[in-house]
C-alpha cells in the first residue's frame, strides 16, 4: 500500500503529517506568491502557532537592507528592532484589541475581517517611515484560534501612528478602536459618488484637471469642486492621499 504520510522530525518529537496537508500548504503558498507578484504592497505570512515567518514578498519596504534569511531566522523579533520605540505600545494595543475582537466573532466569519493600524518603522540612520499594516486570518486551529495570518504593508495615508480599525468583507461597516477607553466604535464607511469615482480613476491614471475636464465634459471648476468634496469626506489634503485612502478601503 502506498504510504500517504510523511515523517517530520525535530529535537522533541516525530509526527506523521498527511501528504495531502503538505500539498495544501504548498498550493496556498504558490497562490500567495502569485498575488505578491501582482500587488504593489509588501506581503508576508506569519504563523502564530510556530511563531515564525512563513513567506515574505519581494516588495519588502519594511526590511530595509536586510536579507530575507535574517528575517525568517528572527521572525517576530526582527520587527521589534525596526518599530519606532514610541509606537511599540500602539502595535501591542492593536494586536491585543484586534485578537480580542476576532475572539468575539463566530469562527465561520473570522476570515472575513481585516485588522489595520499605522506605525513608524525606523532604520539604522534613524529615518522613519509611517506605514499602514493590514492583517487577516488565513487559517484557524481546531479550537478556533488564529493560526496563520496574511499581512500587507503600504505607505500610510494618515500623518500619525495608531488609527486602529477593523473592517469586514462586503460590508459598509467599520470599527474604530479607542486606546483610552479600550472600546470599539462602529461606524459606516464613506459613500463615494459615481462621479467622484470617475475623477479618482482618472487621477490614478495620471491625468491633470484639464484632461479630466475634457474626458468628462465638465469645467475645471466642477472637477475641483468634486475633488474638494472628496478631500472633506476622506479627511485628506492632497490627491495622492485621497488615492491612498481609496486604495486602502478598496474604493477603486
Amino acid at each position: 500500500m502506498e504510504n500517504t504520510n510523511t515523517l517530520v522530525s525535530d529535537q522533541k518529537n516525530s509526527i506523521l503529517i498527511p501528504v495531502e496537508t503538505i500539498q495544501t500548504e504548498i498550493n496556498y503558498l504558490e497562490t500567495v506568491k502569485a498575488f505578491g507578484r501582482l500587488a504593489f504592497n509588501s506581503i508576508y505570512i506569519f504563523d502564530y502557532i510556530e511563531n515564525r515567518m512563513v513567506y515574505i514578498s519581494d516588495n519588502r519596504i519594511f526590511l530595509h537592507d536586510s536579507k530575507v534569511g535574517e528575517v525568517f531566522e528572527k521572525s517576530e523579533n526582527y520587527f521589534q528592532k525596526y518599530i519606532k520605540q514610541e509606537d511599540q505600545t500602539i502595535v501591542a494595543q492593536a494586536q491585543k484589541a484586534g485578537f480580542e475582537f476576532y475572539a468575539q466573532v463566530p469562527e465561520s466569519k473570522r476570515k472575513e475581517y481585516v485588522l489595520m493600524y499605522d506605525f513608524h518603522l525606523i532604520d539604522e540612520n534613524q529615518n522613519t517611515l509611517l506605514i499602514h499594516h493590514k492583517l487577516t486570518p488565513l487559517s484557524l486551529t481546531q479550537e478556533g484560534k488564529i493560526a496563520k495570518v496574511m499581512c500587507t504593508i503600504t505607505m500610510a495615508s494618515n500623518t500619525t501612528a495608531g488609527n486602529i480599525m477593523m473592517s469586514k468583507d462586503n460590508s459598509n461597516m467599520i470599527w474604530k478602536y479607542d486606546p483610552k477607553t479600550e472600546k470599539w466604535t462602529e461606524s459606516t464607511k464613506i459613500i463615494v459618488s459615481k462621479r467622484e469615482l470617475q475623477i479618482l480613476g482618472y487621477y490614478k491614471q495620471g491625468l491633470t484637471i484639464n484632461e479630466i475636464s475634457d474626458k468628462l465634459c465638465l469645467s475645471s471648476d466642477t472637477i475641483k469642486f468634486h475633488r474638494r468634496k472628496l478631500f472633506q469626506k476622506m479627511n485628506v489634503r492632497t490627491i495622492n492621499q485621497a488615492l491612498t485612502y481609496a486604495t486602502r478601503y478598496q474604493l477603486i
